[in-house]
């Protein structure tokens, strides 16, 4: 099979680009005959490795549908990796999408559903979602309450595919990625990663934390990630607002907040290098998220805001759910993961039956799975 994916790819900074890159290593593994083209955004690395190929030839900002078109002539299925901030709300994707012939199988995996009460642009995007999925033989979404907003909209249900953000597992001594990372070994660490903006509330886990400490435990907030280079003005105060709160609760000790981008290569140890990940977000997005996944391939415990993007985290304990914006809750459910011992082997359990459950394996052997239905539809 001749496989060709558009979107964006590494070292661009972007989530889809990872899971993009995951997403082949795990069906390269699961299927070492396929033959994969990436047809990338300018940005990427132009790379050829055996039957992978990555070739960097379009630009969200130009009239890519003539760029990608050229480079469909010999593949059985094309797989477009959508996110609303790569490729707009214009015609371009439709008309990409019209334009390739029948005997090309043609699958969407739609990253993010946003229902127009919690849009900006209101039934803007889920209207556009609606359109690229009427144009697809087929769809891969992460999520039910996806699939529940897209059958909303007319999408029948044979034609979509709930399949799970896949997990990459690892398993890194603790003790020497804490080493690694220049961080105490012997401290509770919480870690918050990604880029800083403020729907992620870096806030609470900063309150939470005095109240942690003010319980005689000893941690450190650890916040892997910084401003991303494209910062608004709003994403920079909220940064230096936490930072003077940080000061006024006498924490400048107790985080650890480097500010920088931290490479592929030191995420695994991030995450083992942690005893608990926090998510305490605020949004409305129906999308799964990567970094959850991240931290369940890493076996560790997570604490998250019982909010759409973290509704699979009940798979593992609807108990690490925690209502947003409640610093006192996430405090409470920080302290007994880290002094009852019962709890915390029972989430840990829980945990590594989910990522094996999730495995980039088992999430590219469905993947396969789609393409053979696909392809054999449209041959």
């Amino acid at each position: 099979m001749r496989l060709a994916f558009v979107s964006t790819f590494l070292p661009q900074q972007c989530g889809i680009a990872t899971y993009t890159d995951y997403l082949v290593r795990g069906l390269r593994k699961a299927d070492p005959d396929l033959e994969i083209t990436v047809l990338a955004e300018d940005g990427a690395e132009a790379l050829r490795d055996g039957n992978l190929t990555v070739v960097p030839c379009w630009n969200r900002r130009e009239d890519y549908v003539k760029q990608i078109l050229s480079r469909t002539d010999d593949i059985d299925i094309l797989h477009i990796q959508h996110e609303y901030g790569i490729y707009s709300f214009d015609e371009r994707l439709p008309t990409l999408l019209d334009s390739l012939p029948d005997t090309i199988g043609k699958v969407v995996t739609i990253h993010c559903v946003r229902p127009a009460q919690v849009s900006e642009r209101g039934p803007v995007d889920e209207e556009y979602a609606r359109e690229i999925a009427e144009r697809a033989d087929h769809v891969i979404l992460h999520l039910p309450s996806q699939r529940a907003i897209l059958e909303r909209l007319g999408i029948p249900r044979e034609k979509i595919s709930v399949i799970a953000h896949g997990t990459e597992l690892s398993d890194e001594d603790p003790i020497e990625s804490r080493r690694r990372l220049d961080i105490p070994e012997d401290a509770r660490i919480m870690l918050m990663f990604g880029f800083v903006k403020p729907h992620k509330c870096l806030h609470v886990a900063v309150e939470a934390l005095r109240k942690i400490i003010d319980e005689g435990v000893d941690a450190r907030l650890f916040v892997a990630g910084g401003l991303a280079s494209n910062a608004n003005e709003e994403a920079r105060r909220y940064v230096d607002t936490v930072r003077e709160r940080i000061a006024e609760l006498r924490l400048q000790e107790s985080v650890i907040f480097p500010n920088r981008f931290y490479p592929n290569e030191d995420v695994p140890y991030l995450f083992r290098a942690c005893d608990v990940v926090l998510f305490p977000y605020y949004e409305g997005d129906r999308s799964a998220s990567g970094s959850l996944h991240l931290a369940i391939g890493a076996a560790r415990p997570v604490i998250a805001s019982r909010i759409p993007k973290f509704v699979e985290l009940a798979n593992i304990s609807d108990e690490l759910l925690i209502l947003p914006h409640n610093s006192d809750e996430l405090a409470q459910l920080a302290l007994r993961l880290f002094t009852d011992s019962e709890f915390n082997k029972y989430i840990t359990r829980r945990t590594e039956e989910y990522r094996e459950q999730t495995s980039w394996k088992k999430t590219a052997q469905r993947h396969l799975e789609v393409y053979e239905k696909v392809k054999e539809e449209s041959h």
